[in-house]
């Protein structure tokens, strides 16, 4: 009977080990399983922070319009130099007809007289005209066609612009502007003041030949204006520039006699003492 009790005792005890070992708990590292491993090294990584977008490009149209702007401003100076040698030509040309007419009327004072006793040649008979014959007219020497221009801007806004250009040294599209205003109004009382500015520019450029051109130009369209004193002073300067002292020395004269208590006369005293 103890024998039975004692082996139902030792199977007791064994059932209950074999229960224990089976409901053991799962620890951390018996759960991560290899298919759990495989699906996690599978998944993607999220990325750490997103990526902003490029930012765009800054518009270029502001350089586009400096760059149309310098090249507008360049073409205006191009033009304005190339009309400002056409008036200087112009009145190159005007100077040089003007003192072609002086010589020949000093020549014309001038021709030998006939020596006494000498009796010149008769003069032979003109041809005969048939009859119905109408003589050529006689067509005369053309003039140089002076520049007039076709702006309609107001004398006033030339004058003011152009003085405007010739504070900043702009003195091509300065001589433009005043050459628009001598030329669209040559009787306006502005126009003495526009060409002795423009007289006065050629002359610093140290063009004397364009400037004497322009200074007399002054004093032939306005004989008695305020300009006159100044412009016969700038006269003088130029001739003696051009290599012409004694011409030069007349003109000053002139102006001493002529406007005696001028600003420009007690200038011309001096470079006449010199």
């Amino acid at each position: 009977m103890r024998l039975a009790v004692l082996g139902l005792v030792v199977v007791s005890l064994v059932l209950a080990g074999c229960g224990v070992f089976r409901h053991r708990p799962i620890t951390a590292e018996a759960s991560r399983s290899p298919a759990g491993e495989a699906g996690r090294s599978a998944a993607p990584t999220a990325p750490a922070a997103s990526t902003a977008p490029a930012a765009p490009e800054p518009p270029k149209l502001a350089e586009q319009l400096t760059r149309v702007a310098s090249e507008l401003s360049e073409l205006q100076n191009a033009v304005a130099k190339l009309l400002v040698a056409s008036r200087q030509q112009e009145d190159q040309l005007l100077f040089l007809q003007r003192r072609v007419g002086e010589l020949e009327a000093q020549n014309k004072s001038r021709a030998p007289s006939v020596p006494s006793g000498f009796a010149p040649q008769a003069p032979m008979p003109a041809p005969a005209v048939p009859s119905g014959f109408v003589p050529p007219s006689l067509t005369p020497t053309p003039t140089v066609p002076q520049l007039r221009s076709t702006t309609t801007t107001p004398a006033e806004d030339l004058y003011r612009v152009g003085v405007e250009k010739v504070g900043a040294k702009e003195l091509d599209a300065a001589v433009l502007i005043l050459y628009d205003l001598i030329g669209a109004y040559p009787d306006h009382p502005l126009r003495e003041s526009a060409q002795f500015l423009v007289a006065d520019i050629l002359f610093q450029q140290k063009d004397y030949r364009g400037a004497l051109a322009d200074f007399e130009a002054l004093i032939g369209a306005v004989p008695n204006g305020a300009k006159v004193p100044d412009a016969l002073l700038k006269i003088g300067l130029c001739q003696r520039s051009l290599g012409d002292g004694a011409l030069a020395k007349q003109t000053w004269e002139r102006l001493v006699r002529d406007y005696p208590g001028s600003v420009a006369a007690r200038q011309a005293r001096v470079l006449l003492r010199g």
